[in-house]
């Protein structure tokens, strides 16, 4: 599944061969988890609920309601998975009944996939960084594409193998053990494999950004709109300036490949902490993200449907309310 994929059904569900249980799944025994098309999400990004069909209705039920109505004891094994649904729904946008629960709680690794070409950048970057290190000379390079060229480069991959042997005996291992060198490089790639994926999807929020830019032209005799484009841009800042943030912190942790095999445990935890929050707040997004997919601003009424849909998420999730104080 790839990265859209995940953002579009933010769904778990067990592996082939898996024994359920309710340490690795969902499974209730009140009965009013049974019934037909149930499921949990969070109300308004916020209120973890469960969700059931009332005729022509979904009903949201809150947690604490489900637990007085239906006497779920505050001890019972319904209990304490509610409680791991509500931490679950950090990582994923619905849970049903029967589910696995999300991996990220099972053992840090992701309940979501990512495609080859995630897998390949990061290994890029990984390179890139081998072959500096042997070098002596800083490589830079930012483009996708070109990392994805480093890494089948014929002169290149001579190049790492050196980087790797060199690697093993700056860690005191004999030759015939550089391999423990390369899997850990490779285990690297692929938890980094995950920023990649993540950096991708903020780049359509960035897309998103440039569009509105292109909307505020497209209406600019229309000084209401174009007065509400730049409160769009404004409330955006605060968000996009965090992600900025984010994935500095990651490309700053990360690019030293010598210091990251040195504390190679605390590094993976880092990548996959920073992984989580990078996705949670991510999906926030993900309405915005596929309203705009595809869809070049002109001078039209679906247009201006998706500029007054942004404003309104925008000004529901970002608003900071400034309190005035005497002498301010």
């Amino acid at each position: 599944m790839s990265e859209r994929e995940l953002a579009a059904t933010g769904r778990a569900t067990g592996g082939a061969g898996e024994e359920p249980s309710t340490s690795t799944h969902f499974l209730f025994q009140s009965k009013v988890f049974s019934l037909p098309g149930g499921y949990f999400t969070l109300h308004e990004h916020t209120e973890p609920v469960f969700a059931v069909h009332l005729g022509d209705v979904w009903g949201k039920i809150p947690f604490r309601t489900l637990r007085e109505s239906f006497y779920i004891d505050d001890r019972s094994e319904d209990a304490r998975l509610l409680g791991v649904v509500e931490k679950g729904l950090k990582y994923v946008k619905e849970i049903r009944p029967g589910d696995s629960i999300p991996r990220e709680l099972l053992d840090g690794t992701a309940s979501w996939r990512v495609e080859e070409r995630h897998l390949t950048i990061a290994r890029g970057r990984l390179t890139l960084q081998l072959v500096s290190w042997i070098s002596g000379k800083e490589e830079m390079v930012s483009d996708p594409y070109e990392l994805e060229k480093i890494v089948e480069d014929p002169q290149t991959k001579v190049r790492v193998q050196e980087a790797f042997s060199k690697l093993a005996k700056q860690f005191g291992l004999p030759e015939e053990r550089k391999q423990e060198i390369v899997d850990k490089v490779d285990n690297l790639a692929r938890e980094m494999s995950y920023i990649e994926a993540l950096r991708e999807r903020y780049s359509h929020i960035q897309k998103m950004m440039v569009k509105l830019a292109q909307s505020k032209r497209i209406f600019r005799t229309d000084q209401q709109l174009t007065n509400d484009i730049a409160r769009m841009v404004a409330l955006a800042k605060q968000p996009l300036g965090h992600f900025d943030d984010l994935f500095n912190q990651v490309d700053s942790q990360t690019a030293e490949v010598m210091a990251m095999l040195s504390t190679f445990d605390a590094q993976v935890t880092f990548i996959r902490h920073m992984r989580d929050e990078l996705h949670t707040l991510l999906m926030l997004w993900d309405e915005m993200i596929d309203m705009w997919n595809g869809h070049d601003p002109e001078r039209d009424t679906e247009t201006e449907n998706r500029l007054k849909r942004t404003y309104q998420f925008l000004a529901k999730n970002f608003l900071i309310s400034k309190v005035w104080q005497r002498g301010s």
